[in-house]
């Protein structure tokens, strides 16, 4: 007969092992999967990913999602009937991993993903390197650009005019890699750099810098909420930048194609009837064709 042992260690392991066998069924029982159209509708909901921090496509003000990204998905609920849920984070570091993370593998803690992943660049790069993500419906094409107060930079032909002057960036953004390479490096000690893109907005607004480079969108969107600035946006050449403009759309998962094609059809129809320009008006950014 082999006597057991009481002893605190084992009853403390065997609780410890309880307790991570629990808590992964609560990560089961509480992760998301994305779904085929039959499925979203059945539920009476969907759930549909948008950035944090990202103006004027998405972010959050006292807890609610406000923007363009989420007037499109408040609009694919709708035609949908369904209860929107969002799912909101911030970008991971490339998009490559946000695919990875919100459309079929989900975070490390609940293995949460949602139905549909909103502003993805419509690349055939991108899609041939994520098999288990499709691109689909194309609803804007997105440029670089530079917002720029009027009275300091009347005009701007050049980004050769920021060898002397300061400019604003989001850190590790497109438009940060571009100013760190150009003219050699020459602009290195005008760059001034935002952890975010709210932090960036807050020095055009604060005056700090006369000029910021993001995407157009983005800078139409300063343009509108600097009020006390008279500002223009303008597009300089950008020479060695290898992409000056793409178009974004959404992501699903590989097997809720139907659910895509749907919505497809939506954003077709919203660009037709001119919703889609309205709906970024509203934003004050121009609206341009996908290409």
């Amino acid at each position: 007969m082999i006597a057991t042992c009481g002893c605190p260690e084992r009853k403390a392991r065997a609780l410890w092992l309880t307790l991570v066998l629990l808590i992964g069924m609560a990560v089961m029982s509480f992760s998301a999967q994305a779904r085929p159209i039959d499925d979203v509708t059945d539920s009476g909901y969907i759930t549909i990913f948008v950035y944090e921090d990202y103006a004027p496509y998405s972010w959050e003000e006292d807890g609610v999602p406000k923007g363009i990204d989420v007037d499109i998905a408040k609009r694919f609920a709708d035609f949908l009937g369904v209860e929107l849920r969002f799912l909101v984070r911030g970008a991971d570091e490339n998009i490559d991993d946000d695919l990875r993370v919100n459309i079929w593998k989900g975070d490390l803690i609940y293995r949460q993903i949602a139905d549909v992943m909103m502003h993805v660049p419509y690349d055939q790069e991108v899609d041939a390197r994520n098999e288990l993500a499709v691109l689909m419906g194309p609803y804007f094409n997105e440029q670089m650009a530079v917002v720029a107060d009027k009275s300091k930079l009347p005009e701007l032909p050049t980004f050769g005019y920021f060898v002397n002057t300061p400019i604003g960036v989001e850190v590790d953004t497109a438009g940060d890699f571009f100013l760190s390479n150009a003219f050699r490096g020459q602009l290195h000690a005008s760059i001034r750099r935002g952890s975010t893109f709210d932090d960036t907005v807050q020095m055009y607004q604060r005056a700090e810098v006369p000029a910021v480079m993001a995407s157009r969108a983005q800078a139409e969107w300063i343009a509108k909420v600097a009020e006390d600035i008279d500002s223009h946006v303008v597009q300089p050449p950008m020479p060695g930048l290898v992409r000056q403009s793409w178009p974004i759309g959404y992501a699903i998962l590989h097997d809720s194609r139907d659910l895509g094609y749907t919505l497809a059809e939506v954003v077709e129809d919203m660009i037709d009837s001119g919703e889609m320009a309205q709906i970024f008006a509203r934003y004050g950014v121009t609206w341009i064709a996908p290409e």
